[in-house]
């Protein structure tokens, strides 16, 4: 009878748990994260967000632009993709190849399928 009373707890407990880590949270963004880019201190989690979302993009608006591979090295091909899509969606004036709050925020929004993954990695304005 113990015996069977503690298993019960036990897996009462942890159902308990997977359903409160199921819970779908709220995304938040990252007002604080590191600009991504040439001269900055790049982590390898945020350029890969940032190729993905750009590939997003590029899909889901049928833009003539490649596909980047997303290795999350901040590299040539990863640079001209971020101006292509400063220049694009945020006007010539704002080229300058590094995803800071504005470029995030574009970003982000272009590229909703990695919204959840990666947006505690770009920067935001929000």
């Amino acid at each position: 009878m113990l015996k069977t009373l503690v298993s019960r707890t036990g897996v009462l407990v942890a159902a308990t748990a997977l359903a409160a880590l199921a819970l779908p949270g709220s995304a938040q963004a990252a007002k604080g994260a590191s600009y991504v880019g040439y001269g900055q201190t790049n982590n390898w989690t945020a350029v890969w967000c940032v190729q993905k979302n750009i590939n997003s993009a590029i899909m889901w608006y049928g833009l003539d632009y490649e596909l980047l591979t997303a290795d999350g090295s901040f590299g040539p091909k990863t640079d001209q993709a971020v101006r292509y899509m400063q220049n694009a969606w945020l006007g010539a004036g704002e080229v300058d190849g590094i995803v800071g709050p504005k470029t995030g925020d574009m970003i982000l929004e272009a590229g909703k399928a990695y919204l959840d993954t990666c947006n505690r990695y770009i920067p935001t304005t929000y």
